[in-house]
Formats: structure tokens, sequence, C-alpha cells
């Protein structure tokens, strides 16, 4: 299966070298470029097979919080990766809100886009430890960190154990070798997890482990 990607920014050098990249993957295409939310919102109109939008946050005409929450008016919309930089962790909460499965910073590698872009794909949301560090200092300054009370979810330890680790940033892979567990094990943990908290995805359920004060 091709994964067809758009690419949303409004800087030229940026948004080619990300198509670039991802052109270059084999089971990847580039099927629209677009320079503002405005545009992106067009092509996805007319094109309902968009699997997955890398998005800007600060464009022009429309930014990328703005066209993320208008996605979900729009049919068979693709799932949302934000593109952020530190300077945008205020927009990272929003951006969530919004309906966003993922961030990357702008100074990732191209070998951490093309896994993220697969991994959303897949159902898998992405949330880097370096955004989570952003996301945790917000949610901080707020004073909202540790209000979110687990008690209600009935989790068991290593259920609490296992969404701690997911709100560091870390995938399931580093998770299973980390509590010493199997992947199918963890798998089972966390899809055990998003049911009790009724969360929409792992960017949630990061969210949900910083604010309650779990996270590891």
């Amino acid at each position: 299966m091709t994964i067809r990607v758009a690419v949303v920014d409004d800087q030229q050098l940026v948004r080619e070298g990300f198509a670039m990249i991802l052109g270059a993957q084999a089971d990847m295409e580039v099927a629209a470029q677009a320079e503002d939310g405005r545009q992106f919102l067009d092509a996805v109109r007319a094109d309902p097979r968009i699997d997955v939008a890398l998005v800007d946050i600060r464009m022009p005409v429309l930014d990328g919080l703005a066209a993320t929450r208008a996605l979900a008016a729009i049919p068979h919309a693709p799932v949302v990766i934000v593109v952020t930089t530190f300077d945008d962790d205020a927009y990272v909460l929003d951006a969530i809100a919004a309906g966003a499965r993922g961030f990357v910073l702008k100074r990732c590698s191209g070998r951490e886009l093309v896994d993220a872009v697969r991994r959303v794909a897949a159902g898998d949301s992405i949330l880097s430890p370096e955004v989570t560090g952003a996301v945790l200092a917000r949610v901080r300054s707020s004073g909202t960190s540790g209000t979110a009370d687990l008690t209600a979810y009935s989790l068991t330890r290593r259920e609490t154990d296992v969404l701690a680790l997911v709100g560091a940033g870390l995938n399931n892979t580093e998770i299973a070798a980390r509590l010493h567990l199997s992947l199918s094990t963890v798998k089972t943990h966390i899809s055990n997890v998003l049911d009790k908290t009724d969360s929409r995805d792992r960017v949630a359920l990061a969210l949900l482990a910083i604010r309650a004060g779990v996270i590891a």
C-alpha cells in the first residue's frame, strides 16, 4: 500500500525538502503540496485519498491549527502530523485538541520524518520526547500539572507504568525493553489504557500522563 502524503508549509525550502525525502520512499507518494492552510483544505477536498498531512503551525492566510480543525468537516480527511519548533510549544496543546495525531520537529532527521509518517498511517500516534518536554513545561507553568486523577480509571500498576512511558514519548519497542515485556503485552496494556480512560489516541494518553503527574 502506498501512503499518499500532503506537505503543508509556507517555507518553500522546508516544503520541498520534506517532499523530496518522502517522495524517495518506495511506499510513499507526495500527493499535494501547499503553502497555507486554505490551499491545503482545497487539496484535501479535491483528493479524498490523501492519507497523511505534514502541517506547519505558523502559516499565512490560514494557520495549521485552523486547518486541522476544519478537517473534521471533510469526509475521508487525512490524519495530521504537526510540524513544530520549540518556539511553538504553546500551540501543541491546541493542536492535540484540534485532532493532530503526531508532532515532529523541523530539525528532525529524514529517517525520523519517514518513520513518523509510516507510524501515523498505520494508526499510531507520535509525540517525541522533545515535544513532550515542551508540553510538560507548558502544563506545569499553567498550574495544571498533577490535576488529573487516575484513580477513577482503575488502572493496574503495570498499566500506569506504561502510561508514564507513553507520556515520556517512548514507542512500544522502547517501552517493552524498559519494562522487560513482550511487544504484544505492551500493545495490550496500551489498548486497555485507551479503553479505560476513553482516550482518542496515544497523544491523548501522553497528555493525560503529564496532567496526572506520572510521566516517567
